[in-house]
């Protein structure tokens, strides 16, 4: 098209067709659970905004059930590899687990890293520019529907579905270990997140007073921030929490809210974690 055929029609076409992809970029970049040139590689978004977090019908320490508000975040879609914590480990940064035998194995590469302690993965993910996600954050992550505007008891809904997750005693899967990260695409979180429920319990950063989850005290839920919560004072507590369930060890059933504790310098062969990020 010559330079005297190039009207102000042809100029104002050119104009709306630039604003429509503009527009369309900004509502993917918007979505939640959506990957974009601003995120982390491999991280879903988690958008600003309230979600209840705990559980009244589970453990005392899940209760109550409670409103937070949380500021914008990403989280990794699947738990670090063996593959990706092995960079770190080469980097001079990250000590070795304490069990390596599936770690030095490649046929594991892409299985979660397991054996490693709370300190390891705050290392790892220190080292990788992020940081743990905060308890609060991992929850509403794993269980909120931004679109339903409701909790799920589990990462994909509210019934149980051993084709989901690599559970305890699963007779759905053929594991008789850890899967390769991203093996359950049917247990999708609302936001994208995979295997937030079961494969293996994931550190996360807040720090937890050890109880007895049955017998009725005073929860730390009932007192907690209700925005952006960072749990109790770290220096008052040498636990720290870890969720989802593992392959080998359900306790809390794979629920979303269930709490496990464990102490924050010892590896356990079935606790990884994932990484986070501010927006």
């Amino acid at each position: 098209m010559s330079a005297t055929n190039f009207t102000g029609k042809h100029v104002l076409n050119l104009a709306i067709e630039i604003s429509l992809a503009v527009l369309v970029i900004v509502l993917v970049s918007c979505s939640p659970g959506t990957e974009t040139s601003k995120s982390h590689q491999g991280m879903v978004f988690v958008a600003t905004g309230e979600f209840t977090m705990g559980s009244d019908i589970g453990f005392t320490d899940e209760q109550p059930a409670h409103t937070v508000l949380l500021d914008s975040f990403w989280i990794d879609k699947t738990e670090v590899t063996n593959a990706a914590y092995s960079q770190c480990v080469q980097s001079g940064t990250c000590q070795k687990p304490s069990v390596t035998t599936h770690f030095d194995d490649p046929i594991y590469a892409n299985h979660p890293v397991v054996s490693v302690s709370w300190e390891q993965a705050r290392a790892y993910c220190a080292w990788a520019k992020l940081r743990l996600p905060t308890e609060a954050e991992w929850e509403k992550a794993a269980s909120w529907d931004p679109v339903k505007i409701e909790k799920r008891i589990y990462p994909w809904g509210d019934e149980f579905d051993c084709k989901k997750g690599n559970f305890s005693g699963s007779s759905c899967d053929t594991y008789e270990g850890t899967a390769p990260v991203g093996s359950f695409p049917s247990g999708v979180s609302a936001y994208g997140a995979l295997d937030m429920g079961g494969n293996v319990w994931e550190w996360v950063h807040d720090a937890f007073i050890e109880s007895d989850p049955i017998i009725k005290s005073v929860s730390y839920y009932a007192v907690s921030p209700k925005s952006n919560p960072q749990g109790i004072d770290p220096s008052i507590s040498a636990y720290r929490v870890m969720r989802g369930g593992a392959w080998m060890e359900n306790f809390g059933g794979g629920r979303s809210a269930y709490r496990l504790w464990f102490g924050l310098d010892d590896s356990y062969k079935f606790a990884g974690f994932r990484c986070a990020r501010s927006e």
